[in-house]
């Protein structure tokens, strides 16, 4: 199989957020690789987010590109109307040769980032064609370019379970969120993006060896899954909501599988749209709490003081900043994982 014969599936997830997902959907239906169905999974919204995206694809909705150094990605608007289809059972649906390019699923619940995205792998892996799942955050805008580039990563070498691109930030697109993803030190209960805050302009090739080597899991802003990975490790664990989702994937298939670094591959993350992570909301503070003490319990249940103490250091630091709020839903999130133990 080349990569121009790989079929993929795009899995996007939308809660209260359908103006991003159509600028993503515009930018995602020019890729060079045309091999794909694009799923939006709406968790939900209470904003007629299914609606809008219906009417958008249909021609009904009229839709401006919005300015700026990425507008030429969206511009111009796509022709319509766009084959779609809105699928009110995504448990009875049973994907075809027929199936339109975009289909609108109601999950039926605010199923968080994780079950969102299962949802569509469910049904990506209905389809027996389906050779790649990517998992693209509705709050990013591609290059017509992107897919392919990863494809060219994925398809090198089988080990490769899940492909990174470089992930840059929307509003300032030189500077690098994170190149494929992150490392992760079991010990201090950390993580960190690779090559996070670097200018695209200035980065070396030594600096792509290293990420590659350092690299321990993928973004979750954009992941390319291979079926093999999929059939093999299975969906994504829900019981986080958000955060975390990405290192709970990386470790349980680390035996068999490593990630893979598309570094010409390159996705505009709008980055924490829908969770307030750009303001660094109390939900996001004590949602990320809570899931590093599940990933813990899970794997490293040894290691669990250390994911106390650090809690406690943030806490203790949020209140001499002044952040109260913050102090507050460390602590919650850390006595709430402790008395459902």
């Amino acid at each position: 199989m080349t990569k121009q014969d790989a079929k993929v599936w795009v899995v996007l997830v939308n809660w209260n957020g359908w103006q991003d997902s159509i600028e993503c959907l515009e930018s995602l239906f020019r890729q060079h690789h045309g091999r794909f169905t694009a799923v939006v999974c709406d968790n939900d919204s209470s904003d007629g987010s299914v609606e809008q995206i219906r009417r958008w694809a249909a021609g009904e909705l009229a839709w401006t590109p919005p300015s700026g150094p990425l507008a030429a990605l969206t511009t111009p608007p796509l022709p319509k109307p766009l084959p779609h289809a809105v699928i009110d059972d995504p448990a009875g649906y049973m994907p075809d040769e027929a199936s339109p390019p975009l289909l609108i699923v109601r999950t039926g619940a605010n199923l968080g980032f994780a079950g969102g995205n299962n949802v569509g792998i469910r049904l990506a892996l209905r389809d027996p064609g389906c050779d790649f799942v990517w998992l693209l955050n509705n709050d990013t805008v591609v290059p017509p370019d992107c897919l392919t580039q990863m494809l060219a990563t994925a398809q090198a070498d089988p080990k490769v379970g899940i492909t990174g691109p470089t992930v840059a930030f929307y509003r300032d697109p030189d500077v690098i969120q994170a190149l494929g993803g992150g490392s992760f030190s079991r010990y201090t209960a950390s993580g960190r993006l690779l090559c996070g805050g670097k200018r695209r302009s200035a980065l070396s090739e030594q600096d792509e060896r290293e990420a590659r080597a350092r690299l321990h899991w993928v973004s979750g802003a954009s992941m390319l899954a291979s079926r093999d990975f999929l059939e093999k490790v299975g969906e994504m664990e829900e019981r986080y909501f958000l955060y975390f989702e990405e290192i709970d994937w990386a470790l349980r298939s680390e035996r068999e599988f490593r990630p893979g670094l598309a570094a010409d591959a390159v996705v505009y993350h709008k980055a924490g749209s829908s969770t307030g992570e750009q303001t660094e909301s109390t939900f996001s503070v004590y949602t990320m709490c809570r899931a590093r003490v599940k990933l813990y319990r899970k794997f490293m249940p040894a290691l669990l003081p250390a994911v106390y103490l650090r809690a406690a250091k943030e806490a203790a630091l949020a209140l001499l900043r002044g952040q109260k709020a913050r102090a507050d839903a460390i602590w919650r999130a850390s006595r709430d994982e402790i008395m459902q133990s």
